[in-house]
């Protein structure tokens, strides 16, 4: 056993692939040298685990959930979307560091069908920092009620969907019936026949509108053929009947199937700040006396809003060729059922 005065003149020194051990002078020498290897172990050894950014994002993530749970009381909350981006900053003034964020679609379930979703995304606006939350809301009876009228979106996300929050306790979810795809297609060509052509007559009087250096008024035709572009998307591709106008929450709700859209708006800061002309011009065209839109703003969201539709049509058209596929593969397998059941019978007979 070592002595007192043995550990004192005794020196350990640790690096990632050697362990020496020296004693005296020399020991002395060699803490000089291998001083900033030393003390980088020791902290290693004395600091507690940092976590991840991810795990520190989940924390927070957790954090929002029960404090949204604890203001809204909602029966359950469901997650149908997530979307992570992990990217690496270094530079010559600043340290590597790693940055996480993460986007979700919430669906909150509620007691009564007093709508709150509106309230319960201000509260997300405000409070949660670290990416961007939708929330929708409906109430347990409209959600069960469009199950039993086999809703692709309901059914989806009941089947699907992660459950984060339930108010009884109970992480297990309620059996729900499998979606029916037969006229899934069909339902979604009448609302893609519906909403273009009122797409495309807004941007039509958008046009009018430039030519006539009616700006503001302009981008608020814009905003609605943009609005009207989001719901066609929306329900041919999640067959969800969106009740809101605001376009930032409308171009995330998109993000449950597709990030284009939001890609085309707001990549860049000069595509944000036109956007949120558009956006405000809502209510800024026809409630605001100070509100203006200049003329190449006007015609930098023209050409955006017609690339918009454009993209809409085609990713409109590719997801009702998918549907009329899975609703036909669906039919065969069940006429094949048919089939092999009545040739068992007629076999038995």
């Amino acid at each position: 056993m070592l002595t007192s005065q043995a550990w004192a003149c005794l020196f350990v020194f640790r690096s990632p692939t050697t362990s020496v051990t020296v004693s005296g002078f020399h020991a002395l020498f060699c803490a000089v040298h291998f001083q900033d290897s030393f003390e980088r172990n020791l902290n290693e050894i004395n600091m507690e685990p940092k976590l991840s950014t991810e795990a520190e994002h989940a924390g927070h993530f957790r954090a929002f959930i029960y404090r949204l749970a604890q203001k809204f009381d909602p029966l359950q909350i469901f997650s149908f979307s997530q979307n992570s981006y992990n990217y690496h900053s270094q530079g010559c003034f600043n340290d590597n560091q790693n940055h996480f964020k993460c986007d979700y679609c919430l669906l909150a379930i509620t007691e009564t069908a007093t709508r709150i979703d509106y309230e319960m995304q201000d509260f997300a606006n405000a409070f949660y920092q670290y990416g961007t939350i939708t929330v929708i809301g409906h109430s347990r009876q409209s959600v069960m009620e469009a199950v039993q009228q086999n809703s692709r979106f309901f059914i989806s996300v009941l089947h699907y969907g992660k459950l984060l929050y339930s108010k009884d306790g109970l992480l297990n979810k309620d059996p729900v019936p499998p979606f029916i795809p037969i006229k899934g297609a069909i339902k979604a060509l009448k609302h893609y026949e519906h909403r273009i052509p009122l797409a495309d007559g807004f941007q039509m009087c958008a046009s009018e509108c430039l030519e006539k250096d009616q700006f503001g008024i302009c981008a608020f035709m814009l905003h609605q053929a943009v609005e009207q572009t989001c719901i066609c998307l929306l329900r041919v591709h999640i067959a969800y009947r969106s009740e809101f106008h605001n376009l930032y929450r409308l171009l995330r709700l998109c993000t449950c199937f597709s990030e284009k859209p939001l890609q085309l708006f707001l990549s860049t800061p000069g595509d944000e700040r036109l956007f949120d002309i558009m956006a405000k011009s809502y209510s800024g065209s026809r409630y605001k006396d100070d509100f203006t839109v200049s003329r190449q703003d006007a015609e930098s969201l023209y050409q955006r809003v017609a690339s918009f539709i454009l993209l809409a049509n085609t990713m409109c058209e590719e997801k009702i060729d998918l549907l009329a596929k899975s609703a036909s593969d669906d039919a065969a397998l069940k006429n094949t059922d048919h089939v092999q059941i009545e040739k068992i019978l007629q076999t038995n007979n």
